[in-house]
């Protein structure tokens, strides 16, 4: 697997950095055989894949059993995973969930909020960690742009700036204006990935689902790429049809 440190070399290069999330073995191979920079088990696992109502639902042994699955289709991408709400209520539970979950496999871990004590233990754990700013799902209840006046632009630009300082290697910022992602970039040597932030971070992630049409809904910084949700309607409707006639069984 590759080390963070190639991201912040991207960085430098002006080459965006590609996030994905992925919950599952078989997506994990495509994703890894295509390129993708970071593969990202992010605590969407939830909603998109367990059913639950919120991302806070997922506890730390269910994001445990798909990482393991994950880690097991990947050959070279970074590998990324959430520490779940459940257990990010304190420092010990947070270290003690970033341990185990680099046992099945992950290189980083990502943690909600402006913590910079977290960062500073990770980084003496050697676990890679991740920070997550502007819209943070886990501690937000609706999704609102961030960070809209100057006085809480200043304060994320000095969070972010303070986050890498304790040690976190890379930031993802979510639902934030354009130019203040752009200044984040811009004063950061660590790399900004955004999502809902513009065209100046240093890369993107997406949600898989969103992008490959598993999900009928269409959010507004979504990429949408695939109709993969039309074609699997398609091909079980055929599927079932030609069975109920039986001239096709084999």
């Amino acid at each position: 697997m590759v080390e963070a440190s190639k991201f912040n070399q991207l960085k430098q290069d002006g080459i965006g950095i590609s996030m994905l999330t992925c919950y599952d073995y078989p997506t994990a191979k495509i994703q890894d055989a295509c390129g993708i920079d970071v593969i990202f088990v992010g605590d969407s696992l939830a909603t998109n894949v367990l059913g639950y109502a919120h991302q806070n639902d997922l506890s730390l042994e269910e994001m445990r059993h798909h990482v393991r699955a994950v880690a097991r289709g990947i050959e070279r991408a970074y590998l990324l995973a959430d520490i779940p709400y459940s257990a990010s209520h304190d420092l010990p539970m947070v270290l003690d969930a970033a341990a185990q979950l680099q046992q099945d496999g992950v290189k980083g871990v990502k943690v909600e909020g402006f913590r910079p004590d977290v960062f500073v233990a990770l980084a003496s754990s050697e676990v890679d960690g991740w920070a997550h700013l502007g819209f943070t799902p886990q501690l937000i209840e609706k999704p609102a742009l961030q960070a809209k006046d100057s006085k809480s632009a200043d304060q994320l630009i000095e969070e972010s700036q303070q986050l890498e300082t304790a040690g976190a290697v890379g930031i993802i910022l979510e639902l934030v204006p354009e130019a203040v992602a752009q200044q984040v970039s811009q004063v950061l040597k660590i790399p900004v990935i955004g999502i809902g932030a513009g065209m100046h971070c240093d890369g993107q992630v997406q949600v898989w689902h969103d992008l490959v049409g598993l999900e009928t809904r269409v959010y507004k910084h979504a990429f949408r790429l695939g109709d993969a949700y039309n074609a699997q309607t398609e091909s079980v409707q055929t599927y079932r049809n030609l069975i109920a006639d039986k001239q096709n069984m084999r």
